[in-house]
C-alpha cells in the first residue's frame, strides 16, 4: 500500500480494507506536510496523504507515503466500507472535517436526509474559555489565547507554557454542554505525537449511527483534544419521499 512518495491519481485500486494501523492525513498544506514528516520519523505505518491539489502533493518528496489526488472529504465518504474502524485520521484542512464529512455522507448516501448549518447558539460561548468565530461558521475554542508550542505534549492537568491548572480537558467541557433544543456529540482527538492529533475512523462511524438513530434534530458537533477544539451547529431533517 505504501511506497516512497507515490502519487496515486486513480484511487479505484483501493479495493480492499486498509490495514488496521494505517493513518490518513487529510490535506497536504502546511499542517498536512508537517504531520507526514512527524509520522515518518516514528514507527513505520501505512500512511496516506490525500489532497485535491496536485501541486501541493508534488512538493512533498522523500517520505514514505502514498499521495492520493482526491478531495479528502469525498474520499472518506466514497471509501467508507473500506476503511478500518481503527484507522487514524489526521484533519489538516481549514474546515471542520468531521462535520463536512457527515454532511457529504448523509446527503449522498442517505438521500432522505437534509443537513443545514446553524449559527452557534448565543449562550454557548459564555460557558467556554477563549472562543473565536471560524470562517465556515464554526466556533473555535481553546484554553489558550496564544500560539502553543509545535511540540506540546498535551499535558493532562496544567499548561506547559503558563503552568495554569485545569479542572477538566476541553473535550469533556464541550461534552457537558446541555441546551434544550440541541443534542451534543464530541469527537475526541488524541495525540499521535507531540503537537499532532487525530482520531480513529470509528469516531465518524459512531457519529453517523447516532445521527441516523436520532432521525432529525439539532446538533452541536465538536472535535477537540484536551486544549483546543472546534464546534459546529447543524440541523438534520428527514425528507418525506412520498
Amino acid at each position: 500500500m505504501v511506497s516512497t512518495s507515490t502519487l496515486k491519481t486513480d484511487f479505484s485500486t483501493l479495493d480492499r480494507p486498509l490495514p488496521e494501523n494505517a493513518i490518513l492525513v487529510i490535506g497536504a498544506g502546511h499542517f498536512g506536510e508537517r504531520a507526514v514528516r512527524i509520522l515518518n520519523a516514528g514507527p513505520q505505518r501505512p500512511l496516506l496523504l490525500i489532497d485535491r491539489d496536485k501541486d501541493r502533493l508534488s512538493k512533498i518528496n522523500g517520505l514514505n507515503v502514498t499521495k492520493i489526488l482526491a478531495d479528502g472529504v469525498q474520499f472518506l465518504s466514497d471509501h467508507y466500507t473500506l476503511l478500518n474502524p481503527s484507522n487514524m485520521i489526521v484533519p489538516a484542512i481549514p474546515a471542520h472535517l468531521a462535520l463536512e464529512w457527515l454532511k457529504r455522507h448523509l446527503t449522498e448516501k442517505f438521500q432522505q436526509y437534509h443537513v443545514q448549518l446553524l449559527p452557534i447558539p448565543k449562550q454557548t460561548p459564555a460557558t467556554l474559555p477563549y472562543t473565536w468565530e471560524g470562517s465556515d461558521g464554526s466556533l473555535l475554542v481553546s484554553y489558550a489565547d496564544f500560539k502553543c508550542p509545535d511540540d506540546c505534549p498535551e499535558p493532562a492537568e496544567a499548561c506547559t507554557v503558563t503552568g495554569e491548572r485545569r479542572s477538566k480537558p476541553l473535550h469533556a467541557l464541550l461534552a457537558e454542554i446541555n441546551l434544550p433544543e440541541y443534542e451534543t456529540h464530541v469527537i475526541v482527538s488524541r495525540q499521535l505525537a507531540p503537537g499532532l492529533g487525530g482520531y480513529a475512523f470509528v469516531e465518524l462511524q459512531s457519529l453517523l449511527q447516532k445521527i441516523l438513530r436520532s432521525g432529525q434534530s439539532k446538533w452541536l458537533i465538536s472535535t477537540a483534544c484536551k486544549c483546543h477544539g472546534v464546534m459546529t451547529a447543524m440541523e438534520v431533517t428527514k425528507l418525506d419521499k412520498h
